[in-house]
């Protein structure tokens, strides 16, 4: 039974060393990146234009406030000619008031038009990235398929061998087989003898006797330290 197991993961081994070289090929690595980065764009796109929205409503609540100004210093100027020299002192000071208002606000409509033009920038950016990308997916997909193409003979022979093995195991520790299998990390089964060791042969850890006895009854368990599957023969 176990015997028979092995030979799966033996055979199986084969499959995965396909499955790695296919992950592994620059390719899929460019194939991958360039996915993941469109999957981005909208959402990347979306807050340049939240913030855009953002911006743009600041700078409307700003260039009312400048109206508002100019008006204001238009009118205090119609009102400075007629008045005496006794109120020269509260002139002046509301002029300074005045100008110190303007030169505030041209400082935050100037920091505002920067972050204007750094947020054009960044959606221009952004646009080129996203063609050059598409670009890269496109090119790389056809290749990878080709590549896949190229494997696919080799890789249904093993499937074939393996579906042949597998009906000479339990289904039960085929199943707890191919639920690691998705882990991605081999080997995946380790044979324990605890007449001699109680040490999983995995990761070098002591069962515990709870885990021993367990071992005995059931044949197969899952070592609680590194999450391999170790078995022990009748």
């Amino acid at each position: 039974m176990f015997e028979k197991l092995m030979e799966y993961q033996s055979e199986d081994r084969k499959l995965k060393a396909i499955e790695d070289e296919l992950r592994g090929s620059e390719e899929f690595k460019k194939y991958a990146k360039a996915t993941k980065f469109l999957k981005t764009v909208n959402e990347s796109k979306a807050q340049i234009e939240d913030r855009a929205k953002s911006l743009l409503s600041a700078m409307d609540d700003l260039t009312e406030k400048y109206n508002k100004l100019v008006e204001e210093k238009g009118e205090f100027d119609e009102a400075t000619s007629a008045e005496e020299e006794s109120t020269v002192a509260f002139l002046k000071k509301k002029s300074q008031e005045l100008a110190a208002q303007f030169s505030s606000l041209e400082s935050e409509l100037d920091s505002l038009k920067k972050n204007m033009d750094e947020l054009l920038r960044q959606y221009k950016k952004l646009t080129v990235n996203t063609k050059e990308m598409m670009a890269v997916r496109d090119e790389n997909k056809k290749k990878y398929e080709e590549l896949l193409k190229s494997k696919e003979a080799e890789k249904a022979a093993i499937t074939k061998k393996l579906e042949e093995i597998a009906k000479d195991v339990p289904p039960e520790y085929m199943a707890k087989y191919k639920e690691k299998r998705k882990d991605n990390k081999f080997p995946i089964v380790y044979e324990v003898v605890i007449a001699k060791d109680t040490h999983c042969s995995a990761c070098g850890t002591e069962l515990s006797k709870l885990q021993v006895s367990q071992l005995q009854k059931d044949k197969m368990i899952e070592c609680e330290n590194c999450r391999r599957l170790i078995f022990v023969k009748e």
